[in-house]
């Protein structure tokens, strides 16, 4: 990353502005995935301090788009074939027990929740909008998770999915596909948490897991492709 990659800003910076900027050269292809991001280069670029580099960095890792590793530093996330394969197996087992319990504690008030969510999803799509698209997709599973009402299953969810839905997000950004099929997938769990019982919600989420799974495999990491 020794290029000159980002230009001073004209005033004192705030973190949110950072945020941006480094997730925008990590979307737009700038920063590649497994580049490192190196604090003290950053920050001289952006004429900055690097405790906000730091900071900036903290909340990138809470959306997943970097991988931070004490004596390591930090990179742009990225994952093998193998790394996803993992994911899923595990994902394919919580996420619809989530559901599950989901749908025993699930309100009105929820329901609505998940279904303007859903809205976002259907406006990034149409919009060709993947980081719109990515940003609401991301909270309808975060809300779900929340309805489960179990901490230890959130936290869980959030340390293994976090990453793979920004590394779909770095992947796929310059393709630009419609995701009318996924919205059509979220719409069906939140119909199935207002219609149906516990574990035919915990069945059907089980079931589009792995119709995720082939697809995102498919456009993440085609049999040919491996991350460098």
């Amino acid at each position: 990353m020794g290029a000159m990659i980002f230009s001073q800003l004209e005033s004192v910076s705030k973190r949110d502005r950072v945020v941006a900027l480094l997730k925008e050269a990590i979307l737009s292809g700038k920063i590649n995935s497994g580049d490192p991001i190196v604090e003290s280069q950053v920050a001289r670029q952006l004429g900055v301090g690097q405790a906000l580099i730091r900071e900036a960095l903290i909340e990138l890792e809470h959306q997943g788009f970097v991988q931070r590793q004490p004596y390591r530093g930090t990179r742009v996330t990225t994952l093998s074939r193998g790394d996803i394969e993992q994911i899923f197996r595990l994902r394919s087992e919580l996420e619809p027990l989530a559901a599950q319990w989901a749908q025993e504690n699930a309100t009105r008030d929820d329901i609505e929740a998940l279904r303007r969510l859903v809205e976002g999803m259907r406006q990034g799509a149409a919009d060709l909008d993947l980081e719109t698209f990515y940003e609401h997709d991301l909270a309808f599973h975060r809300k779900l998770w929340e309805m489960s009402k179990n901490k230890y299953l959130v936290e869980a969810l959030e340390r293994i999915v976090i990453p793979l839905f920004a590394f779909f997000v770095m992947k796929t950004q310059r393709i630009r596909e419609s995701y009318t099929q996924s919205v059509i997938m979220h719409e069906k769990i939140v119909d199935a948490l207002d219609t149906m019982e516990a574990m035919d919600v915990r069945r059907l989420v089980q079931e589009i897991m792995g119709a995720f799974r082939e697809e995102w495999l498919t456009k993440l990491l085609p049999d040919d492709e491996s991350p460098r």
